[in-house]
C-alpha cells in the first residue's frame, strides 16, 4: 500500500471485549463492515486522551517529587552544616562539597545552588545562622516540602 493511501482510514483503540462484540455482530449481519456510533467513537477518544493525560500528569508529578526529596536532602545537609557542633572551624562551601557531603550528584548539587541562588544565601547562613536556615527554608523550598513529604 502507498503512503497515501492510509489518510483515508481513521485508526481507533477500542477496548479488546467490544471490539469483539463489533465483529459478532458483523457475522449475525452477514456484513463485513462495522458499524460504530457516534457516541462510542466520541468516548472512545476522551478514554484515549484521558490515557495519556494521566499518563503525563503521573511523569510530571513523580518528577517534582523526586526533585523535592533531592532539594530537601541537600536543606538537611546544608542545615546539618551551619548549625552543627564545629561551626567554628567552618570552610566557605561550594556546590562540589555540597555534592559530597549531602552524597548526591555534582549536577544535582550545582543545579539546586544556581535555582535558589545560595551564593547570596551562603552569606546570610555564615551571618545569621539558623534565622537564615529559617527564612531560605520557608522562602525557597516551601513548595518543596510539600511534595517531599
Amino acid at each position: 500500500m502507498k503512503k497515501e493511501t492510509y489518510k483515508d482510514f481513521v485508526y481507533l483503540k477500542i477496548p479488546k471485549d467490544e471490539y469483539e462484540k463489533l465483529l459478532k455482530v458483523g457475522v449475525e449481519k452477514g456484513t463485513k463492515t462495522k458499524v460504530i456510533s457516534i457516541d462510542d467513537l466520541t468516548r472512545y477518544e476522551l478514554t484515549y486522551r484521558m490515557d495519556i493525560e494521566n499518563k503525563q500528569n503521573s511523569a510530571i508529578e513523580a518528577h517534582k517529587r523526586k526533585k523535592a526529596k533531592k532539594d530537601i536532602q541537600i536543606y538537611q545537609t546544608l542545615e546539618n552544616y551551619y548549625t552543627g557542633l564545629f561551626k567554628s572551624e567552618l570552610e566557605h562551601i561550594n556546590a562540589y562539597k555540597l555534592s559530597k557531603l549531602a552524597k548526591v550528584n555534582f549536577r544535582t548539587a550545582k543545579r539546586f545552588w544556581e535555582d535558589y541562588n545560595l551564593d547570596y544565601w551562603v552569606k546570610e547562613f555564615e551571618k545569621r545562622g539558623s534565622e537564615a536556615l529559617r527564612e531560605f527554608k520557608i522562602q525557597e523550598l516551601a513548595e518543596s516540602f510539600v511534595f517531599g513529604r
